[in-house]
């Protein structure tokens, strides 16, 4: 279960290849350092993870959506994997360097009142397991 997720880095997927992902229990080990590099958000990113099984096959679903600090933030526009970290220090992989890889998508909320919050939303979507980091 992920709690409180506090924060948010991504890298190349291309960085992650040599990470061993073990589906059946749902852990990816790391042999080498990744270039990881912090997403600004603030307060906690909420995920939701879902999974079906339909003849046999099993397939995932995971959404991560986070408020980013400023809106000036851009992500490169290459195959991503991000590391999620929860206030308990547990780290998590969503995306592997392996297709499919997660889509990316930013919000801008520009409401009518100004007294309301101006906002860009990071939105993660991704069709594989989310992984424990061991």
């Amino acid at each position: 279960m992920l709690l409180h997720i506090n924060r948010i880095e991504y890298c190349e997927a291309r960085h992650i290849s040599s990470a061993i992902i073990v589906p059946q229990t749902s852990i990816a080990i790391f042999r080498d350092v990744a270039p990881w590099r912090e997403i600004p958000i603030s307060g906690l990113a909420e995920l939701e993870t879902s999974q079906e099984q339909e003849e046999g096959t099993r397939s995932f679903n995971a959404t991560l959506s986070a408020t980013l600090c400023g809106d000036a933030f851009e992500l490169p526009h290459r195959p991503l994997a991000f590391r999620l970290t929860c206030a308990n220090g547990r780290k998590y992989l969503l995306g592997t360097a392996e297709p499919p890889h997660p889509y990316v998508a930013f919000a801008l909320s520009l409401p009518s009142e100004a007294s309301d919050v101006t906002a860009t939303t990071l939105n993660i979507e991704s069709a594989t397991d989310v992984y424990i980091i061991k």
